[in-house]
């Protein structure tokens, strides 16, 4: 029996103090993420929920354990009839929205993400489409489900793990100190993996069991402490709620994360919980009419906010204003309330869990979730919705180059092949940029063309793309295609994002893989000498394409036209866009020359800013999609310019 919050009398165990600490956790989650940028750390009230549902899984299933009377059935089918309907219904809801906002591409991607948060596994889906905190990210509707995610799979292994236990007389007398050790490894893990593989750290259970864990530990906590004095109490809670929001207005998005800064909110949302029963600052606080009925709503209103703030997202040209903060908050909350009483609250659990017709009408539900998403990924994102607006699909159009539409990445055969000459262009989608230009040079187009490339990927001689910890056997294999042997052309051009794979650069040795050490060029010195080398007998001449200008206020919707977005907005935009990081950039050049002496170097700068002045759009069209990567609109200035800066090269052709 647990005393009441306010009066120290024994309850059936209902804690308002965990309602309103619920409800807090929402709080900092829709603070953080509708930018107010007070709350930079707002994102560790998913921790926060984590802790608490640590607590009352471990609570109710050792109280069923204790008294003989656990069913898996049962408590799966609540675990179905609480989580699943709000969560089918959100992500049913986010596919009819993404069908009339997203492009093809985006909506394509819905489906993919929506089946893997239908199964509860989206948090594995997540982890290989980039980090939590990545600008890209931020337009992932369902990206939110990862968290529901790590707590369904811990629902899935802690009933199992705890009936293990308790089948084993010695381990049920150590199962506090069990859960301690396993807090402790988790813990341990997790800040170690944070060094490895940051992205696994932050969305995998494994690095975040910790979290569950010390909600887990508190009711033994709770148990051996049976009455805290309530001076004492009040002091314990506040000391937890200072650390809570303390971290939710020192952390940010550069903090690494989880590790031992996430065992700080863990640990402060530990001390809340553990006082909260005798604290009387807590009935006053926690138990708060407001803050209990958002907590009472939380789940409901976390399901609904992000769909909103990430449409929002996908919508928006500029960084949100004070008043659509506010507005994005209220919309989240209005729109969570009416999904907790028109879906949560009819299928929560209530006298008799069997009501299999419920549960089948949930699996239903679930299904036709599944079915949609299918024939979104299957249809490719509805392209056809397009069709039905010329405007925007022409528009759309305008910015993607032809050839990206049938090729992506791989090896591509190109050019009459009349002349007997030979062509190979490889490198990464830097390269991409300007294969639609040269293979519009009549030289190029009588040529034999071999074409080698893909998004992310360095082609040079011995290095290796890593991510998540393993090499990029993709990659691999197509820079494995460049180097292979017996091939000999008249022409090789090679460009890469020299710049970028900041964190993803390494070389591949017979002892295994090492990470390129040094700044700009330095890191590059070995591949690159070692490429020319292997290079130059095969190849009448080489030349290598520069890193490419870095352009600041590059309206984000160029690359993401759907049926309702606003294209006669983005010309007014074009005016903001400026290059950065251009000395940095230039010098890079400079030594590039130098290393790269038996090659001829060719600046992007003197193709985009041939007299001195960038161009970077025409007023109605932008040359780049993005920072980096040009539109279809830059190619006739391509083709212009790259025929001077080759004309000596061409001439060999």
């Amino acid at each position: 029996m647990i005393p009441d919050v306010r009066s120290g009398a024994p309850t059936s165990g209902f804690r308002p103090d965990i309602e309103g600490m619920r409800g807090i956790a929402v709080l900092l989650v829709l603070l953080y993420h509708c930018t107010f940028t007070v709350f930079q750390g707002g994102y560790v009230g998913v921790d926060v929920f984590f802790v608490i549902s640590g607590y009352l899984i471990t609570r109710l299933l050792l109280k069923e354990f204790e008294r003989g009377i656990f069913s898996a059935r049962d408590f799966y089918a609540r675990r179905v009839r609480r989580l699943m309907p709000a969560l089918f219904v959100t992500t049913g809801l986010s596919i009819v929205a993404g069908v009339v906002i997203l492009s093809p591409r985006d909506l394509q991607e819905l489906g993919v993400s929506s089946v893997f948060a239908t199964l509860s596994l989206s948090n594995f889906h997540f982890l290989t489409s980039g980090g939590y905190f990545e600008t890209s990210s931020k337009l992932k509707p369902l990206l939110h489900t990862w968290s529901l995610s790590v707590e369904e799979q811990f629902y899935l292994l802690w009933p199992f793990t705890l009936w293990f236990i308790f089948r084993i007389r010695l381990l049920k007398r150590a199962l506090f100190p069990l859960i301690a050790t396993a807090l402790v490894c988790s813990l341990l893990l997790s800040e170690y993996w944070i060094g490895r593989n940051p992205t696994q750290a932050y969305f995998l259970l494994p690095f975040r069991g910790f979290q569950l864990l010390i909600g887990a530990l508190a009711v033994g906590v709770e148990r051996r402490a049976h009455s805290i004095r309530p001076l004492v109490a009040n002091a314990i809670f506040l000391i937890g709620l200072v650390v809570l929001f303390a971290v939710a207005l020192l952390f940010d998005e550069e903090t690494p994360f989880p590790g031992f800064a996430g065992a700080i909110p863990a640990f402060g949302g530990f001390l809340m919980i553990v006082a909260g029963a005798h604290a009387t600052i807590a009935g006053r606080i926690l138990a708060a009419r407001l803050l209990r009925w958002l907590g009472r709503l939380s789940y409901s209103i976390y399901l609904a906010h992000w769909p909103i703030i990430a449409y929002a997202y996908y919508l928006s040209f500029e960084p949100f204003g004070i008043e659509q903060k506010w507005l994005l908050f209220a919309a989240s909350i209005a729109t969570g309330t009416a999904l907790h009483y028109a879906v949560e609250a009819r299928y929560r659990v209530c006298g008799k869990v069997h009501r299999w017709r419920e549960l089948r009408g949930v699996a239903f539900a679930g299904s036709a979730v599944l079915l949609a998403s299918a024939i979104l990924v299957r249809m490719q994102g509805l392209p056809q919705r397009m069709e039905l607006l010329p405007e925007k699909r022409e528009f759309a159009d305008a910015m993607k180059f032809q050839f990206l539409r049938d090729y992506r990445d791989g090896v591509l055969r190109e050019g009459a092949a009349k002349s007997g000459k030979k062509v190979l262009l490889f490198g990464d989608s830097m390269m991409q940029n300007y294969i639609p230009a040269i293979l519009s040079l009549p030289e190029i187009q009588s040529s034999d063309v071999t074409i080698v490339t893909r998004g992310g990927c360095v082609e040079g001689w011995g290095a290796a793309n890593v991510i998540h910890g393993k090499i990029d056997e993709n990659c691999r294999s197509l820079r494995n295609e460049v180097f292979h042997e017996g091939a000999f052309y008249d022409l090789v051009i090679w460009s890469q994002d020299w710049m970028g794979y900041t964190d993803r650069l390494y070389s591949e040795r017979t002892t295994g893989t090492v990470r390129m050490a040094g700044e700009g060029i330095e890191r590059w010195r070995g591949i690159i000498l070692e490429t020319l080398t292997r290079l130059a007998p095969r190849a009448g001449k080489i030349v290598i394409i520069g890193p490419p200008l870095s352009i600041k206020g590059v309206s984000p919707v160029l690359g993401r036209v759907g049926p309702i977005t606003d294209i006669q907005r983005i010309p007014p935009t074009l005016s903001n866009m400026t290059e950065i990081n251009r000395e940095e950039r230039d010098r890079f050049v400079k030594e590039l020359r130098v290393i790269s002496e038996r090659a001829l170097v060719i600046d992007p700068r003197a193709i985009i800013c041939p007299q001195g002045t960038c161009r970077f759009h025409d007023a109605q069209m932008s040359y780049f999609m993005d920072g980096i990567h040009f539109t279809a609109a830059m190619t006739p200035l391509l083709v212009l310019h790259l025929r001077h800066q080759l004309e000596s090269t061409l001439d060999l052709l």
